[in-house]
């Protein structure tokens, strides 16, 4: 495929057509005609794209504030992983640990969506 080297607007003799001539690297003229919609603006084209530019920048904004959140969230709630062997006694002190840390997670949660009382207890394993 050969790519454009030059391109020349033509004037033909009708006012309502537009011709663009475009030359190839083998010397070759093409003569291309400009569609009505590329060349008339809609009457709310520029109000309509200006809106898209603006709903996308701020869908990019979201998702990249979205993900920098999950990625501290991620980091934080990450499960601790033993370094060395952990006898009976400390693996279930840890689980007891880690379930009772769900159970109040999952009381903010109902609590927050209004199934459940801020002063409700929550009975954690001891």
């Amino acid at each position: 495929s050969s790519g454009i080297n030059a391109e020349w607007p033509l004037r033909p003799g009708s006012s309502k057509q537009v011709l663009l001539g475009v030359g190839d690297n083998f010397g070759t003229l093409h003569i291309l005609e400009v569609p009505w919609s590329l060349r008339q603006a809609s009457p709310n084209e520029l109000h309509a794209m200006s809106s898209y530019f603006d709903r996308e920048c701020s869908r990019i904004d979201y998702y990249k504030e979205r993900d920098m959140n999950r990625g501290t969230a991620v980091v934080d709630s990450a499960p601790q992983i033993p370094t060395a062997l952990e006898t009976a006694e400390e693996e279930e002190e840890r689980l007891k640990k880690s379930f009772n840390n769900y159970l109040n997670m999952e009381k903010e949660f109902l609590v927050k969506l209004g199934l459940r009382k801020e002063d409700d207890p929550v009975q954690l394993l001891t």
